[in-house]
């Protein structure tokens, strides 16, 4: 019984046409049975970037600045309001922190212009920090405000990455364990360059570790074994790799190489040539044809032959007197016939 074996092919996808006679018999001298690489995990649901709805957020962060100098607290409310709810829809915007970090700002400057909203405000520029870290205070001839209250750092192991992911910490690429604060913060996960998840989540005091939903890495699929190659001669697995039995191929000027491996694990490699065609028929069919020119030829002759007897010329004449060399092997004589 046939194994089923996954084929990562390494060369052009236009060339595997051409050597499928030679996949298909190296598969079979080891029973196998080749199949296409599994699909790997859905990317986000809106894994494209989005500039309309960045479009939308700053247009109405532009309308709630405009709006709060000229005093329409409830207009620029409304604004900011609007951008909130459309980043929010839009966790795959790569700049989401920033822009969540301007929303809580100008929330907060409006708040501060209400009687008793001073804690309201500080509340807000404290949760803008822990998206973006504290600001440099702004040039203006008012009293300085009270300054922002900053969370102490802590450390966060990121959970649920599968080894090869990309994680975006509130805007910035780094490690599964993140130095950050208490309070929101927005991540994105990428894996072979496709978003696979993006979301806000809630970091609180103290804690160790957070989970994120990341999908995990289907095995057999390009994500687990696309990365293996050839090098030096030998198969390079994919690292991590969970796939029970695939196969590296790739084409050379004259068949493939191939190897079969099990995990992180290959074998040798073998070379598979496209089987050669011998030169011994050609000089057969040369050989076998004189026979059929010579008995050609002899047939010639014999037409040739027969119509030159019927036109009498092997008839012999009347003798006439005539000279004759006669060559013995030992001397020459002349003489006469009569």
């Amino acid at each position: 019984m046939s194994q089923t074996a996954v084929l990562v092919w390494l060369s052009a996808t236009t060339a595997l046409p051409t050597f499928r006679a030679d996949l298909d018999a190296f598969a079979h001298s080891r029973l196998l049975r080749l199949e296409a690489p599994r699909e790997n995990a859905a990317p986000f649901r809106a894994s494209a970037y989005a500039p309309d709805a960045v479009a939308q957020i700053e247009s109405s962060l532009e309308e709630a600045r405009n709006a709060a100098a000229a005093l329409e607290q409830s207009q620029a409310l409304g604004a900011l309001e609007r951008a909130e709810r459309v980043l929010r829809e839009h966790p795959e915007l790569p700049q989401s922190a920033w822009l969540m970090a301007e929303i809580l700002q100008q929330s907060a400057e409006l708040e501060n212009t209400a009687p008793d909203g001073a804690d309201a405000a500080a509340t807000l520029r404290k949760r803008a920090a822990a998206l973006e870290g504290p600001r440099a205070a702004p040039f203006s001839d008012r009293a300085p405000e009270r300054e922002t209250e900053v969370a102490a750092a802590q450390s966060v192991s990121v959970e649920g990455l599968e080894p090869d992911d990309a994680l975006s910490w509130d805007g910035v690429q780094t490690r599964a364990t993140v130095t950050t604060t208490a309070g929101e913060h927005h991540a994105r996960v990428a894996r072979g360059g496709r978003l696979l998840w993006a979301g806000w989540l809630h970091v609180s005091t103290a804690q160790a570790s957070v989970r994120l939903p990341v999908p995990e890495t289907v095995a057999c699929s390009l994500d687990d074994i696309g990365r293996s190659h050839f090098a030096a001669g030998r198969a390079v697995p994919a690292p991590n790799a969970r796939c029970e039995s695939y196969v590296l191929a790739r084409a050379r000027a004259n068949g493939i190489e191939a190897s079969l491996c099990e995990r992180e694990r290959c074998g040798n490699v073998v070379i598979w040539q496209h089987p050669q065609e011998s030169a011994a028929p050609a000089a057969s069919t040369k050989k076998t044809f004189w026979p059929y020119a010579i008995a050609a030829s002899a047939g010639a002759l014999a037409i040739t032959g027969i119509a030159l007897w019927r036109a009498g010329v092997f008839d012999h004449p009347e003798p006439t007197s005539h000279e004759v060399w006669v060559f013995n092997g030992q001397k020459q004589q002349m003489g006469l016939s009569f």
